[in-house]
C-alpha cells in the first residue's frame, strides 16, 4: 500500500476536492515520512473544522493565522511559518491564474510536458516545492 492510498476515496464527481487533496499536502512533503503526511492529511480532511484547507478558494482568502491553526491541528504542516506560506502561495497562484486545480489541468490539456513547463518554468515561484523535479513528478503521477 502506498502512503497516498490513505485518502477519503473521492468519487469521480469530487474531482476538484481530489486534486486539491493530493496537491497541497505534496508541497509539504519535503524531508518527511510520507505515511505520516497522508495520515495527517486524512485527519485534517475528516475534521469538519479543518476540512476547508482542501478548498483552494477558501485557502486563498484565509488569514495566515487561521490557516496556521488548521494546518497544524493534525500536524499536516510541521513548519508553522514556511508551510503556511507555501500553501497560501500555491492557493493564491491557482485561484488567481486558473480558479481551480481542475482548470489548471484543463489549461494544459492534461499534457504532462505542458504542465511541467507551466509549474517549473512559467509559474515556478507560485508553486513552492511542487515545482521541484522530484515532487513534481510524484505529484503528477498521483494526480
Amino acid at each position: 500500500m502506498m502512503p497516498e492510498d490513505k485518502n477519503p476515496g473521492f468519487s469521480q464527481l469530487e474531482r476538484e476536492e481530489r486534486f486539491t487533496y493530493f496537491s497541497l499536502p505534496m508541497a509539504l512533503n519535503y524531508q518527511r515520512d510520507s505515511y505520516k503526511l497522508w495520515e495527517a492529511a486524512l485527519a485534517t480532511y475528516n475534521d469538519e473544522t479543518t476540512k476547508d484547507v482542501f478548498d483552494i478558494l477558501a485557502v486563498s482568502t484565509m488569514s495566515e493565522e487561521t490557516l496556521r491553526e488548521k494546518l497544524t491541528k493534525h500536524k499536516l504542516a510541521l513548519q508553522p511559518n514556511k508551510h503556511i506560506v507555501t500553501c497560501m502561495k500555491i492557493a493564491a497562484t491557482v485561484s488567481k491564474e486558473w480558479g481551480s486545480f481542475s482548470q489548471l489541468i484543463e489549461a494544459v490539456n492534461r499534457d504532462f510536458l505542458k504542465l511541467r513547463e507551466l509549474l517549473q518554468v512559467e509559474h515556478k515561484k507560485g508553486f513552492p516545492y511542487l515545482s521541484g523535479p522530484k515532487i513534481f513528478n510524484y505529484w503528477s503521477f498521483i494526480l
